[in-house]
């Protein structure tokens, strides 16, 4: 009766290889007058293991935009994302009240006409120049809380309420898309977000279809 011999191979792969590699953010600001600003962002150092003989690099998270800028040095908007008439989004959220009358005060020291529209964000987020414009009002003022006022001419301003700090002056100009302040809940406020005005002529419009208008929808 002849033998059979039974031999068990055990090979070893590794689940899978990756390509050592670096990774480098840039974003810049708009090639427009005034003064332009840029973020550029490196990642931190990749994370090298050995496995089975072979050498596996694994890329760090990337840094969210808050962290990013932790020195304050956050970027403006570029051109390529302005409208084509040159308008840009106040901020990057989604809007929490609507112009005009509400059914209750959300929190004392408003009334219950609303004569703006509240875009939710997260505190520390950049507040962008709706369009290019000078700084007529720039700080504390009452319900408003840190505030921004812009006179884009014709008659036409945007305000921006709640800030968490401010980053202009009266008498500044300013560029669609710059960064004019940051997201807070100053002032009558029940959370982190942006007050945003538009007005014509002094009196409050409702800022959706006037934002719609001009490229930059709100919704």
């Amino acid at each position: 009766m002849a033998l059979i011999a039974l031999f068990a191979i055990s090979v070893s792969l590794p689940a899978i290889a990756v390509n050592p590699s670096a990774v480098e953010a840039s974003v810049s600001a708009a090639d427009v007058d005034g003064d332009a600003q840029s973020l550029n962002v490196a990642a931190g150092p990749v994370v090298a293991f050995e496995r089975d003989g072979f050498t596996v690099t694994v890329p760090p998270e990337p840094a969210s935009y808050t962290e990013t800028a932790s020195d304050g040095s956050w970027a403006s908007l570029t051109a390529s994302q302005l409208s084509d008439v040159g308008w840009a989004l106040p901020v990057l959220g989604r809007i929490s009240s609507p112009f005009g009358p509400r059914p209750n005060k959300p929190v004392d020291g408003v009334g219950l006409y609303h004569n703006g529209t509240d875009i939710a964000a997260s505190c520390g987020q950049p507040v962008f120049a709706a369009t290019t414009g000078i700084v007529v009002e720039a700080g504390a003022q009452g319900s408003y809380g840190n505030w921004v006022l812009l006179d884009h001419g014709e008659g036409i301003e945007t305000g921006y309420a709640h800030n968490s700090r401010v980053l202009v002056v009266p008498g500044q100009q300013v560029v669609a898309g710059e960064v004019i302040a940051f997201v807070g809940s100053t002032g009558a406020s029940s959370g982190c977000h942006v007050h945003f005005e538009t007005r014509i002529d002094g009196e409050r419009i409702n800022a959706e279809p006037f934002m719609s208008e001009r490229g930059a929808s709100l919704d």
